[in-house]
């Protein structure tokens, strides 16, 4: 009866670890949204300092067009 008992709960146990496994698909996609996060676009004059925008477009400050930065891992 004791070895049913060990026997069932290293089972139970070893389920709850592997129910915690996340698929390598989640984890492609989580990893091409944090690539994608880490563009932006700034201002080639820094009128701003370092501040960096989502989308493309101008500068507020000197309506030169914004270029794309990539931060560095």
């Amino acid at each position: 009866m004791k070895n049913f008992i060990l026997v069932f709960a290293l089972l139970l146990g070893s389920f709850g670890i592997f129910a915690q496994h996340e698929p390598v698909q989640k984890k492609k996609e989580k990893k091409a949204e944090s690539v994608e996060k880490k563009e932006a676009y700034q201002c080639p004059m820094k009128c701003e300092g370092a501040k960096t925008y989502a989308k493309k477009g101008k500068c507020p400050a000197c309506t030169m067009d914004l270029k794309l930065i990539v931060a560095k891992k």
